[in-house]
């Protein structure tokens, strides 16, 4: 796995508005997702298509944990983000996606300029914009 696809970046690729390179790294396990992304992607999904929809997404992105310390991680980034007096933009949700993919060294694919923030305040970060 190189890649932590945050909700912003899933849901393009699910409506086919990236670079078919994306559906290859996919089919490859390269891009995987966490409990949060699937939260707020469900969200979109109708009562009926709940199940299907998350089992399609489990069986397609390898699944990685929260870390158990991502409140005391989310808590230093949201401090570094304010020291900048940047941190208005970033959800619960983000938060928690930036302390999975800071634990476990995987690049978070977006396309949220607030990923593009945490890059600038937090050089360790790492983070790529999905392509069209």
């Amino acid at each position: 796995m190189n890649f932590l696809i945050d909700t912003s970046a899933l849901v393009r690729v699910l409506r086919k508005q990236t670079d078919q390179a994306w559906d290859k790294r996919t089919g490859q396990g390269l891009v995987a997702v966490c409990e949060p992304v699937l939260m707020e992607t469900l969200i979109i999904a109708r009562a009926k298509d709940y199940q299907r929809l998350e089992e399609t997404l489990l069986d397609t992105y390898p699944w990685v944990p929260v870390p158990d310390r991502a409140w005391d991680s989310a808590r230093e980034v949201r401090r570094a983000l304010a020291a900048q007096s940047a941190h208005q933009g970033l959800s619960v949700a983000d938060h928690l996606v930036v302390a999975t993919a800071m634990h476990h060294g995987l690049t978070v694919l977006h396309d949220d300029a607030d990923f593009e923030t945490v890059g600038r305040v937090l050089p360790e970060f790492q983070q790529e914009r999905i392509t069209a």
